[in-house]
């Protein structure tokens, strides 16, 4: 397993988050296999896996703690679901929103923004702690904008984990058209990186979760 410097005791005792274990390491495993297609770039396991480990150092010199909650606005963009990933990496609850006006009753502790042409702490209500190392978190939570209310995903996590392999017939591209602030769409994401698929990110995405699929 591939264990971040947050997790000193490396992280993989038995109770971990078996889902941020398989994540990290399919990220390294997967090497110069294509895991994201943006626009006009593409991003392979080995270079996501790179640029979570510096978002999460990020966020770790921000003083994200365990337990907080931090909000990330941001399009259908690899950083999205990568700040995700950096945010349960630090032990902390994430929420999904359209805006940093959309935040709404949450109380987030933090702000933050996936577009990596502005700034990444876009606001702060709780108190920033001093750098901690910390072991991997026994679970994962995401909290998504459904309507007019938010919906909890935790133990599909855990499931997608347990259940996604790679395909016996080599890595498929998957297009995702679903927004990553939608369950569906993130779990789509979930289980394509899991699997060993590239997903293939349509800039607008429509609110209405839809998925199509093509073998490379």
């Amino acid at each position: 397993m591939q264990v971040f410097d947050s997790a000193p005791n490396g992280g993989n005792v038995g109770e971990s988050s078996l889902f941020l274990t398989r994540m990290l390491d399919v990220l390294c495993d997967g090497g110069n296999k294509i895991a994201f297609a943006h626009r006009s770039r593409s991003m392979t396991y080995r270079d996501t896996f790179d640029s979570l480990r510096r978002l999460h150092g990020t966020l770790k010199t921000e003083g994200i703690a365990p337990g907080q909650l931090v909000a990330i606005t941001g399009g259908n963009m690899p950083e999205t679901f990568l700040l995700q990933i950096a945010a349960h990496l630090r032990g902390a609850r994430v929420a999904h929103v359209t805006s940093p006006t959309s935040v709404g009753d949450l109380h987030a502790d933090h702000i933050i923004s996936a577009n990596p042409e502005g700034p990444l702490l876009l606001a702060r209500s709780g108190a920033a702690t001093a750098e901690a190392d910390i072991a991997l978190p026994r679970e994962v939570e995401t909290l998504f904008p459904l309507d007019d209310r938010f919906v909890c995903e935790r133990e599909s996590y855990e499931e997608l984990a347990r259940t996604c392999r790679p395909r016996p017939d080599g890595p498929q591209r998957v297009l995702l058209i679903a927004p990553m602030s939608h369950p569906i769409g993130n779990r789509i994401t979930c289980k394509a990186l899991l699997s060993g698929d590239t997903v293939v990110l349509h800039e607008r995405a429509p609110e209405e979760a839809v998925m199509h699929t093509s073998a490379r």
